[in-house]
């Protein structure tokens, strides 16, 4: 079943949502909270780029992960297809990995996940809160990005510039639906799905190891 009467009310009344965190946001944030600073470090990484290709590297790890989370997600029937679309950020991602020099044949073998489970709609609701939660954090990496590697990489930033200045406000909205949601899928599947996506997550960026490691390691080795 699609909630797209449900999704509509939501839709006109823009003064709740901005002034009240959705109840499921929030349940599904407090249930998830152990999964958060380790999420937030495996991100925050991108303080410590230096060059393009670290901020390659960066973008690169991540699309190894949501480009497979988001295709999962275009395949759950039961979701407004325009509520996943209007989320989805690997085109972004392919876009700028091109504007940093990669063509297309680079990117298609790229590594990618390959375990996940996004079989029904309270799965992918879950999911979709680690994706979009990232975003609180992208406006931070983008203005570091910038600092670091100057105003000609701005073409690079679609990515991080995805929700432009109001990725709280989207985050909120995503909450809305969210509770939307819940009325027809179980909330406590919701969470346990997003638990699940955050364990899959570090464990993706576990194994893909951050271009800082690997760079000190390097410099370890050469004695700079």
């Amino acid at each position: 079943m699609l909630l797209h009467t449900s999704l509509d009310v939501m839709a006109k009344a823009p003064v709740a949502i901005a002034t009240t965190p959705p109840w499921m946001l929030v349940r599904v944030a407090l249930e998830t909270s152990n999964h958060h600073a380790a999420a937030d470090e495996d991100r925050l990484t991108a303080l410590d780029i230096e060059t393009v290709d670290d901020y390659r590297s960066f973008l690169t790890r991540i699309y190894g992960f949501e480009v497979e989370v988001e295709a999962a997600l275009a395949k759950v029937v039961d979701l407004d297809a325009a509520f996943v679309r209007d989320r989805a950020k690997t085109a972004r991602l392919h876009h700028d990995l091109v504007v940093l020099g990669l063509t297309s044949e680079d990117i298609i073998p790229m590594p990618k996940v390959s375990t996940l489970t996004i079989r029904n709609a309270a799965q992918a609701l879950g999911w979709m809160f680690v994706l979009e939660r990232h975003t609180l954090l992208a406006g931070l990496i983008r203005r570091h990005v910038v600092r670091t590697l100057g105003y000609e990489i701005l073409p690079g930033t679609s990515y991080l510039a995805a929700y432009g200045d109001t990725p709280g406000a989207r985050f909120r909205a995503f909450g809305a639906a969210l509770c939307a949601y819940a009325h027809t899928y179980p909330p406590a599947s919701i969470v346990l799905a997003a638990n699940e996506a955050f364990r899959a997550q570090r464990q993706w960026y576990a194994t893909h190891a951050a271009f800082a490691r690997s760079r000190s390691s390097a410099r370890c080795a050469t004695g700079r």
